[in-house]
């Protein structure tokens, strides 16, 4: 990983942002992950709203995203163009990416930041563009939260869970931590567990 306003960083696309905000630990994930979380203008204005989740009347209902205590509470700043060459590098990846995808790929090739996305043509056309800026999946930033707090075995699959249900995210097949989810949400499924 690269420096970014003096501090390793993680550009945050709206996919990840989403499915974090879907967690309802997305503070917690932000402040023990030892990065500096941002999301381009383009991707944040994406992020609208999670599901309630959970099995009842109201699991469909839509919730409203607020990522305004986080950005007062300094774990996540939200970042636009500033120079002419970052708005060059957008317009190049916005002819194969959507705006925001586009946004968040310029300001890491521009930024030195790692990108987090789950988004398989965002991560093919970045890696053939700028190989050298280290690409982060939502399940990827899950399991280094979990390393790094070691929080319950409940706690973690309620997570998982929530992340599933509220921002309708389950890891590609091809998802080289697809096995750690599986075994995460197999938890407490077996007899004796």
């Amino acid at each position: 990983m690269v420096a970014y306003f003096g501090q390793l960083s993680i550009i945050l696309d709206a996919c990840c942002l989403l499915n974090l905000y879907a967690s309802r630990q997305i503070e917690a994930i932000l402040r023990a992950i030892p990065v500096r979380f941002a999301a381009a203008e383009a991707a944040a204005a994406e992020v609208l709203y999670v599901l309630h989740g959970g099995g009842g009347q109201n699991a469909r209902k839509r919730e409203q995203v607020d990522l305004q205590p986080l950005i007062r509470a300094g774990l996540l700043d939200i970042l636009s163009l500033d120079t002419q060459v970052e708005k060059v590098r957008f317009v190049r990846f916005a002819g194969e990416l959507d705006d925001g995808e586009a946004m968040t790929c310029a300001l890491a090739v521009h930024r030195e930041a790692d990108v987090a996305t789950d988004d398989r043509k965002a991560i093919r056309v970045l890696n053939s563009v700028a190989p050298h800026v280290r690409v982060h999946t939502t399940v990827g930033l899950l399991k280094w939260w979990a390393e790094t707090e070691q929080p319950s075995e409940r706690i973690l699959k309620r997570v998982l869970t929530d992340v599933q249900e509220r921002a309708n995210f389950i890891p590609g097949r091809h998802d080289p931590l697809l096995p750690w989810w599986r075994d995460v949400m197999d938890e407490g499924d077996s007899p004796g567990g």
